[in-house]
């Protein structure tokens, strides 16, 4: 495992729980993590710090339809107070992470939304906990009303 996260397992409970190092990407971790313990469905939870946040938020149409914003970029370093989360797999079948947080900026800011994977590495440390789910399948594919690709929970068979 890469040198810049520190997880346990703790077979009591199910549970993972550790730490990101500086300079790894938020949803890079949780897969690597992930993958490490074999975990295929989770849900999880964290808070800590990261040098930006990329992330984006809702809009409403004139039509009252929702999209996304355009990626938005923190200007300082974050403080995530919280973030949850999921662990499924993309449409094409890899591990993939679901992300949405709430944080303080450097101006004293709070903001928060939707985080884009790849672009949220850490300042000094990222403190989780994963909830593997044993018996589920978490795949995306379309929305069957709005199109839009969002995961689809299936007990395994």
């Amino acid at each position: 495992m890469d040198n810049r996260i520190q997880a346990v397992y703790d077979s009591t409970t199910n549970r993972i729980i550790g730490r990101l190092k500086k300079d790894i990407d938020l949803f890079e971790g949780i897969i690597e993590i992930c993958k490490q313990y074999s975990v295929k469905a989770a849900q999880f939870q964290c808070m800590g710090s990261l040098a930006h946040a990329t992330f984006v938020q809702p809009n409403q149409n004139e039509d009252k339809s929702l999209q996304y914003s355009n990626q938005i970029v923190t200007d300082t370093p974050v403080e995530l107070l919280t973030g949850t989360g999921f662990v499924g797999h993309s449409a094409e079948g890899e591990l993939e992470v679901h992300f949405h947080g709430l944080f303080i900026d450097c101006h004293k800011n709070i903001n928060g939304g939707h985080f884009i994977g790849g672009k949220n590495p850490i300042a000094i440390t990222v403190e989780f906990i994963i909830f593997p789910l044993l018996d589920v399948t978490m795949q995306r594919r379309p929305d069957e009303i709005s199109g839009i690709p969002v995961f689809h929970f299936v007990e395994k068979e």
